[in-house]
């Protein structure tokens, strides 16, 4: 099997990290948990010359999400979260928006995903492992 350079760009963003993942030959990209400056990630995104395929959430949690409604109107993309964590997305006890001074966000995801799942992205395969937080 022939190994594939993989592209990721990390954006140290605030209130998180933002990644955007590439497959170079088709050019469809993956953005992970943008919560921060949907002008930079877009930015990255078009230097890349990226078509954004998914907006992947690894949970729910205000800071985590933050950008995707943005982002996705700007640029497309499916938002995805694991099954278990998209209840969260509008229950502002869960997302915790309120305690960061966001009011209530209202985010509905296209797919929800499961453990073992696996995402495709160009020539790009990730299976997802299910980390849950407990708390």
């Amino acid at each position: 099997m022939k190994l594939k350079e993989l592209k990721i760009e990390t954006w140290i963003g605030d209130p998180t990290n933002c990644y955007i993942i590439l497959d170079e030959t088709s050019k469809e990209t993956m953005v992970i948990d943008p919560a921060g400056d949907v002008d930079k990630i877009k930015e990255l995104i078009d230097i890349m010359e990226g078509k954004l395929k998914y907006i992947y959430l690894t949970h729910c949690h205000s800071d985590h999400i933050l950008g995707v409604t943005e982002l996705k109107s700007r640029c497309g993309g499916k938002i995805l979260i694991h099954r278990q964590d998209s209840d969260g997305l509008n229950n502002p006890d869960i997302n915790l928006s309120p305690y960061i001074g966001l009011g209530h966000i209202e985010l509905e995801a296209d797919s929800r995903i499961d453990d073992e799942d696996t995402i495709h992205l160009g020539d790009l395969q990730f299976k997802v492992l299910h980390t849950p937080r407990s708390y």
